[in-house]
């Protein structure tokens, strides 16, 4: 299981930034997961299930769609650590608690 920070507000889909603002974030969030995902030292394999939790960083309320919306860039920086393309997920599932925390479980299979 890999453990990302909550996605920079401007990374959402309803957030309107400047685009250099969302370009630096972007950069910023997909460097991130890249080097977490490095970290864990995970193998190199054929994935084919990507399940993510979000654990919100408030109890305000957000909606599933946006949410995976808003982990492009961190999901390109996970499958760029792993070598994969991101086309290989056949199944994704996303997942919201209701505890407060502020970060992104990953969890591939």
């Amino acid at each position: 299981m890999l453990v990302f920070p909550w996605p920079l507000s401007p990374l959402k889909p309803n957030v309107k930034s400047h685009w250099a603002t969302k370009a630096k974030a972007v950069k910023e969030y997909k460097e991130a997961c890249f080097y977490l995902t490095k970290e864990q030292q995970l193998p190199k394999k054929e994935y084919t299930e990507l399940h993510l939790i979000f654990t919100p960083p408030s109890k305000r309320h957000y909606d599933l769609d946006n949410l995976l919306a808003s982990m492009k860039a961190g999901l390109d920086g996970m499958c760029l650590a792993l070598k994969i393309d991101d086309k290989c997920f056949k199944k994704i599932t996303i997942e919201k608690t209701t505890e407060v925390g502020g970060m992104v479980k990953v969890i591939l299979g």
